[in-house]
């Protein structure tokens, strides 16, 4: 799956200014922070992009205010923007429109490997529809089959069974590797979790 992910770096004045730690400056402009897909799309709709023309975004704090690195966007670019900040390399979630921010994991690092964690329950657990080629007599077969009650409609697969405990799971490891990811209900990976003990994902 690795192989098959494309790598965005992203701008050197920019990231240079941030005095990010170690690990996370070099992934930005080294390594490259991967695209995570799921069926061809952004993972979660999240894009990431360098975006050196939309500058720092400065949001307030309690404590004052702290300056983001935009590194990418949710679904598209005019909803909500990710920023690392400055110093920290901790990951938010900024609303475009009004600047409302919220703490999505302490680390671009974390962030990557929720995401890949994501990704893998999905991988997992998804239901897999792929359409059955038949000749018009295998088709015309197999309908007589179910008139004679001799075929049953097809049940949802067994990767039901152990989602749920599956979730269970993944909300441990978010709160045991990052317990500031899962701060509040409203907090971005407390959504997401949400959505899908609902099977809204």
């Amino acid at each position: 799956m690795e192989n098959a992910v494309t790598r965005i770096q992203y701008d050197e004045a920019y990231v240079k200014a941030m005095h990010l730690p170690r690990e996370i400056s070099d992934l930005l402009l080294v390594e490259g922070v991967p695209q995570f897909r799921d069926e061809g799309n952004d993972l979660l709709g999240v894009h990431f992009r360098s975006m050196p023309e939309r500058g720092l975004i400065q949001v307030q704090r309690d404590d004052g205010f702290t300056t983001l690195l935009p590194i990418g966007y949710e679904w598209e670019e005019k909803s909500a923007l990710f920023g690392v900040e400055t110093g920290t390399g901790a990951v938010y979630s900024v609303e475009a429109s009004s600047g409302e921010h919220g703490l999505i994991n302490t680390s671009l690092v974390r962030f990557l490997e929720f995401l890949q964690r994501y990704a893998q329950f999905i991988e997992n657990f998804s239901e897999v529809h792929e359409p059955s080629v038949m000749t018009l007599e295998e088709a015309q077969a197999k309908l007589a089959a179910f008139q004679r009650g001799e075929l049953t409609p097809g049940k949802k697969k067994g990767h039901v069974s152990g989602r749920k405990e599956a979730i269970n799971e993944l909300r441990a490891f978010f709160a045991e590797q990052d317990p500031g990811s899962l701060s509040n209900e409203k907090a971005w990976w407390s959504l997401v979790l949400e959505q899908l003990e609902d099977g809204l994902l």
